[in-house]
């Protein structure tokens, strides 16, 4: 019997925060969640029809969040709702240079340190819709 919760991504190279964040979203019953450490094993994960939200950290090692985003719009036109989280400071990393390209894909953006329930929330209501 195969598992119809819709499935979360969580993508960050920061095992410690990675896992923070599974542990967070995994809370919520009504969720799947799913985690990879790498741009190139995220991809191979976001292609699945179930994947209805991507957790993205983004900067990772083998790619950024935007090359990221736009691998992911070739091989699934589909995509899924995407919360892009980052270290980067706004004055350093403006939200436009995240939202302004992929409207209407990044549905929120979360700089570090996360406010975790307001994540969780976000997370919750992106797999709803």
């Amino acid at each position: 019997m195969s598992d119809k919760r819709p499935m979360v991504l969580v993508v960050d190279d920061n095992d410690a925060m990675r896992k923070l964040l599974v542990a967070d979203l995994t809370q919520e019953t009504t969720l799947r969640v799913e985690e990879a450490s790498t741009g190139a094993e995220a991809l191979k994960k976001a292609v699945s029809p179930d994947c209805a939200v991507i957790v993205l950290d983004m900067i990772l090692p083998d790619t950024d969040g935007l090359q990221f985003i736009e691998q992911l719009r070739e091989v699934r036109p589909d995509t899924p709702s995407i919360i892009a989280i980052t270290g980067a400071s706004q004055s350093l990393v403006p939200d436009s240079i995240i939202e302004g390209p992929y409207r209407g894909l990044v549905s929120a953006i979360f700089r570090k340190p996360i406010d975790r329930v307001k994540l969780r929330e976000t997370v919750v209501f992106c797999a709803q819709t």
